[in-house]
């Protein structure tokens, strides 16, 4: 059954840019078969439905025209399991977005090349922000109960 469990657009929040025309959303392709179990030591099923066990799964982040439909283009994260970070597109043509691995990456919102990067202590689990305080832009993103703030 495709996708598995980690799969659909839900939570994490995707985003969507005026300027270059594309919705962001953090991808799972993924494949797994679903059994009923009567309990977790059973090796017998008795049909098919509840949890998945094994199968194989990818995690990308990708760009959508939202005219069309079309993947204008699809970044593959090293880490196949599932991304849990919110993505954040801004009017200066850069998208943040946080990996599997507990990296922050910017991209090139319009190619979909990462542009900067850094190692957070853990992943992140919610939608990055940005705001201005006194002439000064920050972007600020969680990981775990540490909050991260960046500025240029």
């Amino acid at each position: 059954m495709t996708p598995n469990q980690g799969g659909g657009q839900n939570w994490p929040p995707p985003s969507f840019s005026p300027r270059t025309g594309l919705f962001y959303a953090n991808a799972s392709r993924g494949f797994s078969v679903y059994y009923l179990y009567q309990n977790e030591d059973d090796e017998k099923p008795q049909g098919w439905g509840g949890n998945d066990r094994g199968g194989w799964s990818e995690a990308m982040l990708q760009a959508i025209d939202y005219k069309t439909g079309a993947i204008a283009w699809s970044h593959k994260w090293a880490d196949s399991a599932s991304v849990r970070s919110g993505l954040l597109s801004t009017a200066g043509n850069v998208l943040f977005a946080g990996d599997a691995s507990s990296n922050f990456v910017a991209f090139d919102a319009a190619k979909g090349v990462p542009i900067w990067h850094d190692r957070l202590h853990t992943s992140i689990t919610n939608g990055p922000i940005t705001y201005q305080l006194d002439g000064t832009q920050y972007v600020v993103v969680a990981a775990g109960d540490t909050v991260y703030a960046f500025a240029k």
